[in-house]
């Protein structure tokens, strides 16, 4: 595998990973990215600020956990993981710390590890992984930690926003998408167009139970709500 490493006009070093498999796996994760940062501001953030129900406050803060996301990936990518040059110079005092890889012959200090993938040895090597296309050692382990933090921060953001569209928010005065086409046939946008019932009923009826410490427990039955559905009209 062939790995590229150049200078940047800011003087900071590139390490590029030549690995279609890497490019595939990183070519996901940003359609990923890009198709939540384009969807979910445009069918939830920004209805629901038009119509006063959120503040740009909420706006914004997902644009910043996208940006941070995107920015900590691409930084960990390119960012050498700790990678040892062919002839290191091994100070006298510290050649006991040192030690010899038996796959590529190369001394290297104790703790390095050599990855197959990229066919190095990696100062303090975690892992590699195909996610971000580069290995996880010394130099960018810091950066990998905070693309594991955004993106739980961001993947959270976007389950709480799709949870309250449909759950907490009060109901658009110009959404179809949560409108199905027999509700329009039989008028009965009236009723669903009603104030919303309390928080902590609608996740009652959610969850199948009003003790809230059983919200968070998978091992048990979800009990139907024991309230009708009433319409205003019938099909």
């Amino acid at each position: 595998m062939q790995i590229i490493t150049c200078l940047c006009s800011m003087g900071r070093q590139i390490h590029f990973v030549v690995d279609p498999q890497g490019w595939l796996c990183m070519g996901l994760i940003i359609f990923i990215w890009l198709y939540n940062t384009i969807l979910i501001p445009k069918v939830i953030l920004f209805p629901h600020y038009e119509e006063g129900h959120i503040s740009v406050v909420a706006i914004l803060s997902y644009y910043f956990c996208s940006l941070f996301c995107i920015a900590s990936l691409l930084r960990a990518s390119v960012a050498d993981p700790g990678k040892l040059p062919e002839n290191p110079k091994i100070p006298i005092t510290e050649r006991e710390y040192w030690e010899l890889c038996n796959k590529c012959n190369m001394m290297r200090p104790k703790r390095s590890h050599h990855c197959s993938r990229c066919g190095h040895c990696v100062r303090r090597m975690d892992h590699h992984c195909p996610w971000i296309n580069n290995c996880v050692g010394e130099d960018n382990h810091w950066l990998f930690l905070q693309l594991c933090f955004y993106t739980q921060i961001l993947s959270s953001y976007t389950l709480i926003l799709d949870f309250c569209h449909y759950y907490y928010f009060l109901p658009l005065e110009k959404e179809n998408g949560d409108t199905t086409s027999i509700e329009k046939m039989s008028n009965c946008c009236e009723d669903i167009s009603r104030p919303r019932k309390p928080w902590q009923q609608t996740f009652s009826e959610v969850f199948g139970t009003q003790w809230k410490i059983l919200w968070f427990i998978p091992f048990r039955q979800r009990q139907p709500p024991r309230i009708p559905y009433h319409f205003a009209n019938h099909v």
